[in-house]
């Protein structure tokens, strides 16, 4: 749960601190008193990209705070404490700074930290009912582990098969390309071919011919070296002494594993002999080899530099070459077996999305179930509702269903697509079902709802706000409203006005007490001077 927010230098803000309890908290305001600024500042907190021109005219940054409370679960997650502060700093040069605890996290982080612990609603994403491309997240919420697990394997199998079908349509669009570029493509292979070219041979010439380039230097370097062996090492007394040093260590522990370690030496320098013998028997200089090996690595050199390629890379080439010239001599048939490899491609996507789709049924079902008990709290006990499942052909980036949402919430009326049907008090209820819904789901401790009781009046509104009441003794609900009803439901009531001073607007929360609510109340129910009666209502909504 939220403890406190702090607000500093925002919009019309100049420096608040609002703490939240436990229960129902609600917002009240007249319009432009600034409840819109406290929610962009909670959406702050909960991950939302941050913009320098929300910062109060005159002031160089603004920051926005919150303290909150961790379940033992997200503690467990997230290796954290119990208590936290996520802080937000925007600069007027563009630099912004997310720190938790004062270690600073970044804003993936901070999205993934905030979506487990609460969600916000605001009235833009009511647009959510009327546009189909939202219901299937609607669904796969109900368990997003197993939904989001499915659907990676759809996109895994799906990619491989969206690759392998542009470049079966580049083949398509190269046909002609290649068949003008077939009569070229002959000369260059021709002339590869030719040269039979052999990986690193350049390099293995460029040694060998450097070898014979230094034939006296190595010969006669040879030649010293067995000479130093012959006449200056005395290897024969290496061996000697090694002798000498094993009957010394009878008599003296200090000569003990000195004969050992000259007798490794002997042997080491022995092999070094052999090796220098060997080289000089095979040493030859053959000066026909020397003329053929400069004149390949000159050929080799000039094919490069025509090619702007290594020897290597020509003999890539090469077999790139040979399949462009086999592409056109069987182009049909190679198009052909190109055609099966995407058709299997997306017949194996294709059983993945329906592997999705049929966990989609699945999880509709509940979801229409809890969808309608939650409905019926909320003033529509007839309520109807399906999940219209339709299959595509298209491999779609989200699957293969395209869904509707189908409802009924007056007797005696026709199941029709919700987005055509519904009052905007009925799309309303039928959004805050939703959010209590996945409130509950996924063990949010946090729900922040913005006006989603518009449109509703009467005992309908009683009834919300009742449902309000109820959800939020399992889980801290802030709601924004402008229902008597739900104010009075409160277990905290804030009101937020705004005032002129020094010449500047500023934005004012301050949590009323029993007398300030009955006014508070009192003038949402006015219509402009306050009455007697509106008084009285309100005094009355508070005892219930």
């Amino acid at each position: 749960m939220i403890t406190t927010l702090k607000v500093k230098d925002f919009a019309l803000i100049e420096d608040i601190v609002v703490s939240f309890d436990q229960g129902l908290t609600v917002l009240t305001g007249e319009t432009g008193a600034g409840k819109s600024i406290i929610l962009e500042a909670l959406y702050l907190i909960f991950a939302k990209r941050s913009d320098s021109q929300m910062i109060r005219h005159g002031k160089d940054k603004a920051l926005v705070a919150a303290d909150f409370i961790l379940s033992d679960e997200l503690m467990t997650i997230f290796e954290l404490p119990k208590q936290i502060e996520i802080k937000r700093e925007i600069d007027i040069q563009g630099k912004h700074k997310i720190t938790l605890n004062d270690k600073v996290i970044t804003l993936a982080y901070l999205k993934n930290l905030t979506d487990k612990i609460g969600s916000i609603f605001e009235q833009n994403d009511m647009v959510q009912l009327i546009d189909e491309k939202y219901y299937l997240s609607f669904i796969d919420q109900m368990d997003l582990e197993k939904s989001s697990s499915l659907l990676n394997n759809y996109l895994l199998k799906r990619s491989d098969y969206l690759e392998a079908k542009r470049h079966l349509e580049s083949l398509k669009l190269k046909k002609n390309d290649t068949l003008e570029q077939k009569e070229f493509h002959e000369y260059q292979l021709n002339e590869l071919k030719n040269y039979n070219l052999v990986i690193d041979e350049k390099e293995e010439l460029e040694e060998n011919i450097s070898k014979l380039k230094n034939f006296d230097k190595i010969s006669s370097g040879l030649a010293e070296i067995k000479d130093s062996f012959n006449t200056k090492v005395g290897i024969d007394y290496i061996y000697d002494i090694s002798k000498t040093l094993k009957d010394l260590a009878r008599f003296d522990s200090d000569f003990k594993d000195k004969d050992t370690n000259l007798l490794n030496a002997y042997y080491e320098i022995n092999d070094i002999q052999s090796f220098i013998d060997d080289k000089i028997y095979n040493l030859d200089f053959n000066e026909i080899e020397f003329n053929e090996m400069n004149e390949r690595h000159y050929s080799l050199v000039k094919l490069e530099e025509k090619y702007k390629k290594t020897v290597n890379e020509l003999i890539n080439y090469a077999k790139e070459l040979e399949e462009k010239i086999e592409l056109v001599d069987n182009y049909d048939n190679y198009i052909s077996t190109y055609e099966k490899k995407v058709n299997n491609l997306y017949e194996e996507s294709f059983k993945e999305a329906e592997k999705l789709s049929i966990y989609r049924k699945k999880l509709s079902t509940k979801f229409i179930e809890l969808i309608i008990n939650e409905l019926k709290d909320l003033d529509l006990p007839n309520a109807k509702f399906e999940v219209a499942f339709n299959k595509s052909n298209t491999l779609l980036e989200d699957g293969i269903d395209q869904i509707d949402f189908l409802i009924s919430l007056n007797e005696g009326e026709p199941i029709r697509p919700l987005s055509k049907v519904a009052s905007g008090g009925e799309k309303a209820r039928f959004m805050f079902a939703i959010k209590s819904l996945h409130a509950k789901q996924h063990n949010l401790k946090l729900l922040v709802l913005d006006e989603i009781d518009i449109g509703i009046s009467g005992k309908t509104a009683a009834k919300v706000a009742n449902k309000m009441l109820e959800l939020s003794k399992s889980l801290q609900l802030i709601v924004i409203s402008h229902l008597p009803q739900v104010a009075a439901k409160a277990n905290t009531h804030f009101g937020i006005s705004k005032r002129l001073e020094n010449n500047r607007m500023i934005t004012i929360i301050n949590k009323l007490n029993y007398d300030e609510r009955i006014l508070m109340i009192a003038s949402m129910l006015s219509d402009e001077s306050l009455s007697e009666f509106a008084i009285s209502q309100a005094k009355m909504l508070l005892k219930k």
